[in-house]
């Protein structure tokens, strides 16, 4: 990576994550935004003066409901624009990583444009990336930054305080006059060593332990965190808008340059567990298991899971083996649909479902508690396939089983088979783009049906795992009872109402 000094004209940035909204019976999510934290490592080493607002976490007690029933939570838009005005920043990036937080970015920008209309708004993240040019269309937004953001962030800056073109910033969207420019991302950051840990010294990291919800979910340790260790994906899955974020292509941190984050993270915050963020943590087995193998021999004696999933197709028993000697305690398996023509022909994840079983058998012999992802209502899939589906994932002996439903994310190949089909839901709305909410019709199903299929197939699955094991499905109730009672009560009400 190239660093530059700056000089006084954009000196002073502030990155701001914005108040996040969930629906009733959604969890609250707290964790470092590590992309910002990237980017404010980068701009520090840069010479930069950089500060980090993270509003669900800094205002995570504070809640505001909407006539729709949704509920924000965070740092109100007064109390940011506060810190604005004490920081007086040149600069302000803006995280949009889901699209649902797109209208708050713009609410908030508009704020902060109102305050002082010479600050520069950049945004970034999965939204944007997947619609710069629609983003751009708000006068409140400057630039948009396409993909990883910690090189273009820094030549934007560059650029800006030596009044350079932005012409040769690739990845960058901005306006000249009322014309909106795109430069395509081209390159990506080859060596992942070279980009320093994320500024976590920026961050309250000690209330993100006190809450401990990292994604939401109950952890094994009292002081539990994220990172992530490895870049892109070469699968095709048609839901997934990774791509247009990390690319295609697989890049990763070395072994040892994990290991020394981890240790960082034990012997300065206290950590005594980790979440692994990546989407392909084993696509390389031998990378992998050498990063299981130095946790082993540094004796971390940490929990560790991967919320977001495993690939399947590169595990083996061996390396599943390795993996609980190492900490890991949870498991959660991408297996989608059970259903082959639906995997391989709709959603084109390279899986054999024949293999599955296996490594599950593996997981729990080990000791691991085997979670499996499914994912129903995609187009050209019937309620049959879905049903198929259930049969499978009660077959596989999970211990959880996620049902989520098929969400057109901007930037997914499944959002440009539902836009030219004809497929979006009526009154098609950003906001609504979560995975327990149906935003797809097609000849073979309404969103309301959908929802219903798959708030009984909850239901059941539930119902069975306690008719199966009634002592273990307590526990795991019990637990999350107990870590958010007022959320799990809603979203057990919710299941019912939606299932009746």
């Amino acid at each position: 990576m190239c660093f530059s000094n700056p000089d006084s004209a954009f000196n002073r940035v502030l990155l701001i994550q914005p108040p996040f909204s969930r629906w009733p019976g959604e969890a609250k999510v707290v964790q470092p935004p590590l992309g910002l934290a990237y980017i404010a490592a980068v701009l520090e080493k840069d010479g930069y003066t950089v500060k980090i607002i993270d509003a669900p976490l800094e205002g995570y007690e504070e809640e505001i409901k909407f006539s729709d029933g949704r509920h924000r939570y965070g740092l109100s838009y007064e109390e940011i624009l506060k810190r604005v005005k004490e920081f007086r920043p040149d600069i302000i990036g803006i995280s949009c990583s889901f699209s649902t937080l797109f209208y708050t970015v713009c609410e908030l920008s508009r704020e902060i444009k109102k305050f002082d209309k010479s600050i520069k708004i950049c945004v970034g993240g999965a939204h944007p990336t997947s619609v710069p040019e629609e983003v751009l269309e708000r006068e409140e937004i400057d630039f948009v930054i396409i993909g990883e953001g910690e090189a273009r962030f820094s030549q934007l800056l560059a650029a800006l305080s030596a009044g350079e073109s932005l012409s040769a910033i690739d990845g960058l969207g901005y306006r000249q006059g009322n014309k909106v420019l795109i430069n395509p991302p081209v390159n990506y950051i080859r060596d992942l060593d070279e980009i320093p840990f994320p500024a976590r010294h920026l961050l309250d990291m000690e209330k993100y332990l006190r809450i401990n919800k990292p994604h939401g979910v109950s952890t094994k340790g009292d002081r539990a965190t994220t990172i992530i260790t490895s870049r892109g994906c070469p699968a095709n899955c048609i839901f997934c808008s990774i791509h247009g974020i990390w690319g295609r292509k697989f890049r990763v941190r070395s072994p040892e340059n994990v290991i020394k984050e981890i240790e960082l993270l034990k012997t300065q915050y206290g950590i005594d567990e980790i979440l692994f963020e990546d989407d392909n943590l084993t696509f390389d087995n031998k990378r992998a298991e050498k990063i299981f193998d130095l946790m082993i021999d540094k004796g971390f004696n940490l929990h560790w899971k991967t919320p977001n999933g495993v690939a399947l197709w590169r595990l083996t028993e061996t390396l599943i083996a390795k993996m609980r000697k190492s900490g890991c305690y949870h498991l959660a398996f991408a297996i989608e649909s059970g259903n082959d023509h639906v995997l391989h022909g709709i959603i084109k994840k390279p899986l054999n479902l024949k293999k599955v079983k296996t490594l599950i058998d593996a997981a729990k012999r080990c000791g691991i508690i085997a979670e499996g992802f499914f994912v129903l209502g995609f187009p050209g899939e019937t309620f049959e396939q879905m049903k198929e589906t259930f049969k499978y994932a009660l077959h596989l002996g999970l211990d959880k089983a996620n049902f989520m439903i098929a969400t057109p994310y901007p930037g997914t190949r499944l959002y440009e088979v539902c836009v030219k089909d004809g497929y979006l839901a009526d009154g098609f709305d950003y906001k609504d783009l979560i995975t327990r909410r149906a935003s797809i019709k097609t000849p073979d199903f309404t969103p309301a049906q959908v929802e219903r299929f798959v708030s009984r197939l909850i239901l059941s699955f539930q119902a069975h795992r306690i008719i199966k094991n009634p002592f273990g499905a307590f526990r795991i109730l019990t637990t999350r009872f107990m870590s958010d009672p007022i959320t799990m009560f809603k979203w057990l009400l919710e299941r019912v109402t939606e299932a009746c």
